[in-house]
């Protein structure tokens, strides 16, 4: 009984699922009633950037945003960058002028109680790896192997803690003295167990961390923020890398953390997300404003705007693709081939040829074994080299062991959540050599003009080949670069001949890679997976962090001459709409169940 009443009496208790908390709607009393129910309060501020001079422009104008109890917030953005920007000022990362007054200050609903604000405002983000992780590459393949010692460290130890799995105390020692500590401990282990259990990790646990996919890793990091207890909880566009199973799944159990206010949760979409059905409101960010209002209000003022976004994809969609008329020679050949860790099966006799000039969607639920199979048609794989005899793995007619791995890297032009995160991000590096170490396949920009030495050169490029690699990087940051993002894709001409966008592109060219936001260094990214025009390209979470200009240009880029009728692509994304091509232009489908693999 002592324990039964200890938990309904916790305030560990709210931050159990609805349906196994035996006691409801916890809420904690405040001598203001009014103030209590104000979680957010910007009232007509500007937001700025710490360290920025007094006579720069904010990053967010005028700004009036308040969010009560009860509402459900989203915040959508037409460019991602500033869509991080307004969750981060939520973390107190930008200065607010002025400052909400007190006594409530900037969340109200914290003033009654004796917690420090920052402890208690947590935020996910799932942009591309901080400066803070330094700027040195690190080999992100490990993944494949889990051989090392270092990459046999689970998921449970990695996310949760080494000690009796949430840390709660020591192995083999107790740290609750008191009834209360142990009904404590006891809610929170309850609270753990339900939310892995809910988000499909509870078989993952006692997996090494590196052999999990990346919609694994989110939901877990996910699980972990909600863990440290916070009041409320930030999660920046938390249904990327997601399949359609697991999104809705994550969605259930956020809904039902909100509506218990355990914790409170603001979500950061993307303009081409869904919006959820049970937001009740929006905060839009466009142009350094910030529009809020209802969802029905919100949706209603931007409807000119997505009339004309609409036509502008049925422009984009009407784009020559380049189809080929007939497949050209294997670049991929996999036949019976198998991946497994000791009685593991990753995957299960997979049989698939990929041709030139041919465009796939891989397609599969998180942990299906797609980011295996890409691992193992770029060469990066371990096992690749043991695939021979009835098991059989051919990369451009040769096996994998017969290719140098330089050589293969500069073959293949890749963009992934995994690359991205591991590549360097040196204080001095421009975006131009970014975008040149795509031509060898390197982490390091090199060679005279900053686009690389040739692989297996002696004495480096012939100036000719040299003078071809510096166009070509100028070619894709025409066509990707700063002057492609506008909204009417029918300014084509005027760009060209624009002096001033044309010195935007050189600009951007001259930016440290570091410097930018996670929405352009995934499109530099995309530069450098391009520029060689590699006979074979992999697209895997292509969009992570782009902005709608962003995404627009790519897709324009890709579908109107970026990629060649003779250059093969496989396309990795839980978003169908998402795909650059459709099944008119000849798109095929490769779907990854559990380990097996067919053509849909």
């Amino acid at each position: 009984m002592l324990r039964a009443r200890l938990w309904r009496a916790s305030p560990f208790c709210k931050r159990v699922a609805l349906d196994k908390c035996p006691s409801r709607g916890h809420q904690r009393s405040h001598s203001n009633a009014s103030t209590s129910d104000v979680v957010v309060h910007i009232s007509n501020s500007n937001i700025h950037r710490f360290g920025d001079p007094t006579t720069a422009a904010p990053v967010f104008r005028d700004v009036d945003w308040i969010v009560k109890d009860g509402e459900n917030w989203a915040v959508i953005g037409c460019g991602s960058n500033q869509k991080s920007a307004l969750l981060q000022t939520l973390r107190g990362n930008l200065r607010i002028a002025p400052p909400p007054p007190p006594p409530g200050g900037l969340f109200p609903f914290l003033s009654g109680l004796p917690r420090d604000p920052h402890a208690a405002i947590a935020l996910v983000s799932f942009a591309h790896r901080p400066h803070s992780a330094g700027g040195a590459f690190y080999d992100y393949t490990a993944r494949y192997g889990a051989m090392r010692e270092e990459d046999r460290i689970t998921l449970k130890e990695s996310m949760f803690g080494e000690h009796d799995f949430l840390n709660l105390r020591p192995k083999g020692q107790a740290t609750a003295n008191t009834p209360e500590e142990l009904a404590a401990e006891d809610v929170k282990r309850l609270i753990f167990e339900d939310l892995t259990a809910r988000l499909g990790l509870s078989s993952l646990l006692d997996l090494p961390l590196v052999a999990l996919s990346n919609g694994q890793t989110r939901r877990a990091r996910i699980v972990k923020a909600i863990l440290s207890q916070p009041e409320l909880l930030l999660l920046d566009e938390p249904l990327t890398g997601l399949d359609a199973n697991k999104r809705q799944t994550l969605l259930s159990v956020l809904r039902s953390l909100h509506e218990a206010r355990s914790p409170r949760i603001i979500m950061g979409l993307r303009m081409h997300d869904p919006v959820p059905d049970w937001i009740t409101h929006l905060a839009l960010v466009h142009d350094g404003k910030v529009l809020t209002g209802t969802k029905e209000e919100i949706l209603s003022e931007q409807a000119t705007r997505e009339t004309k976004v609409n036509s502008i994809r049925s422009t984009i969609s009407g784009t020559s693709a380049n189809k080929a008329e007939d497949d050209g020679k294997p670049v991929v050949v996999l036949k019976n081939v198998n991946v497994a860790y000791g009685p593991r099966e990753v995957l299960k006799s997979i049989n698939w040829i990929i041709c030139e000039g041919q465009r796939w969607h891989l397609q599969g639920a998180n942990g299906s074994g797609k980011t295996t199979l890409l691992s193992l048609v770029t060469g990066a794989h371990p096992q690749s080299y043991i695939q021979r005899g009835e098991s059989h793995l051919e990369l451009f007619s040769r096996p994998r062991q017969r290719i140098p791995t330089p050589h293969l890297r500069s073959l293949i032009g890749v963009v992934s959540p995994e690359l991205a995160n591991a590549y360097p991000r040196r204080a001095r590096t421009t975006v131009w050599e970014v975008i040149g170490t795509g031509f060898d396949g390197a982490f390091v920009a090199g060679g005279k003009s900053g686009v690389g030495t040739g692989i297996g050169l002696e004495g480096g490029l012939a100036d000719d080949v040299r003078q071809w690699r510096v166009s070509r990087v100028r070619e894709v940051l025409r066509g990707l670069g700063p002057s492609s993002w506008v909204v009417d894709p029918s300014d084509t001409q005027q760009r060209a001949g624009s002096i001033e966008l044309a010195e935007a592109d050189e600009a951007f060219s001259e930016r440290a890679f570091i410097d930018l936001s996670s929405g352009e260094q995934s499109i530099v990214l995309l530069m450098r997976a391009l520029v060689s025009r590699p006979q074979l390209v992999l697209l895997d979470e292509v969009w992570a962090g782009m902005d709608d200009g962003m995404v627009r240009a790519a897709r324009r880029y890709l579908r109107g001459g970026g990629i060649e009728t003779d250059q093969a692509v496989v396309v990795v994304s839980h978003w169908e709409e998402e795909v650059p091509w459709t099944t008119e232009d000849g798109l095929r489908k490769f779907r990854l169940e559990d380990g097996v693999g067919r053509e849909v």
